[in-house]
């Protein structure tokens, strides 16, 4: 058995305007037709490797609807709903309490949860061989088991990416007996992670041959995961106790309380900071799939199919858009017709009624656009109501 957890919950604020609070970039689709989302397809990731039944969600309430909207194959039970986000520690480690608190409920016992691997996933990359990716988590999945190792996934740069996170390697993968899970991977001693470095660092880490970008996929049995959390971050772990005491007593209203009060009382961290740089051990598994993290209009470029030009178009509900003269550059949108002429490097993107154009080297900026249109946004004047 497998338990595989997607996160939900992210804003996607660099993927203004097309990415909003409201409807963040998990629910965006990279095919025109919409027939599924960038959400819908890692759900899909993750049931293929645990099964539906042992896959679950973690989002914010706001998105909790939604969400469950998205993935219809999926209990409703199995939408596990963060009061706030407090980035990817508190995350994982809420959905813990609640997949274990669901996995004794089924009448699963101690050692069979200890043992079992958990995947976790995020929600918003694009795969391009869905096939060879859950063959490879489900070997990692494997092998965590047997040896009960944490392993994360790496994936082989083939530009100097500012936009992502890398891993640092040691230079000889970590031998494995011949017959043992661990065998098929290629498995490397992780030493740091480095986040989104600058262009001349990226530039560095690419030609060291040492570095491999970040996935964001961690493989654990869950008493391991459980252990290091309860060793590494004690005071955000025990912030949950209430909750797990009030999900063992059945009272689900009661545990939504607690929660809230949790996460009042803990700061935001990510996993890697809490948990994964403090192991030894850890494990990165190198891979060459082809994965896109989904986190700027560059990267949604990548993603997309591209003319002879270099450009990519992603034009919904007959939306026409023309291209004059113009290299490498990427058109979204939802409706409007858009045309371009004589720019390079460009995106012009046309969502919602809101518009971004911008060169895609800066790409990473949308973030700060995205800012000051909420902040414009809130303090627009409303119109008031006429006296009758």
């Amino acid at each position: 058995m497998r338990i595989a957890l997607v996160m939900a919950g992210g804003g996607g604020s660099r993927l203004w305007p097309a990415s909003t609070p409201e409807r963040p970039k998990q629910f965006m689709a990279l095919r025109t037709d919409r027939r599924q989302s960038l959400l819908a397809a890692a759900v899909e990731r993750a049931a293929a490797v645990a099964g539906a039944d042992c896959t679950f969600l973690v989002t914010t309430a706001e998105l909790a609807a939604a969400v469950r909207a998205a993935a219809p194959q999926l209990p409703p039970e199995h939408v596990i709903e963060e009061p706030c986000p407090r980035s990817t520690a508190p995350c994982v480690a809420l959905s813990l309490v609640h997949i274990v608190e669901r996995l004794r409920a089924r009448g699963w016992s101690e050692g069979q949860i200890d043992e079992t691997p958990l995947v976790v996933l995020p929600s918003d990359h694009h795969i391009g061989d869905e096939g060879r990716f859950a063959d490879l988590l489900g070997r990692a999945c494997d092998c965590a088991a047997e040896a009960r190792d944490v392993v994360v996934l790496g994936v082989t740069p083939t530009r100097p990416e500012t936009g992502y996170g890398y891993i640092e390697r040691d230079g000889v993968p970590r031998a494995s007996a011949c017959d043992t899970a661990c065998a098929s991977l290629t498995l490397y001693s992780a030493l740091r992670f480095v986040e989104k470095p600058n262009l001349a660092r990226a530039r560095e880490f690419l030609a060291s041959g040492r570095f491999l970008w970040n996935a964001g996929v961690c493989i654990a049995p869950i008493g391991r995961m459980l252990a290091e959390y309860q060793r590494h971050a004690p005071g955000l772990w025990q912030a949950f106790a209430p909750v797990v005491a009030a999900l063992r007593e059945g009272e689900v209203e009661l545990a939504r309380g607690r929660t809230a009060a949790a996460y009042a009382s803990i700061q935001p961290a990510s996993i890697d900071v809490a948990i994964l740089e403090q192991l030894a051990d850890l494990r990165v598994a190198a891979t060459d799939v082809a994965w896109t993290d989904l986190g700027s209009w560059a990267a949604i470029r990548e993603a997309l199919p591209r003319d002879g030009d270099g450009f990519a178009v992603h034009a919904e509900n007959g939306a026409a858009v023309h291209v004059v003269g113009g290299r490498d550059g990427l058109v979204w949108t939802d409706g409007a017709d858009v045309a371009i002429v004589g720019l390079d490097g460009v995106a012009v993107i046309s969502s919602g009624g809101r518009i971004l154009v911008c060169p895609l080297e800066r790409a990473q900026e949308v973030r700060a656009a995205a800012e000051a249109s909420a902040k414009y946004a809130a303090a627009r004047p409303r119109d008031k109501p006429r006296d009758p």
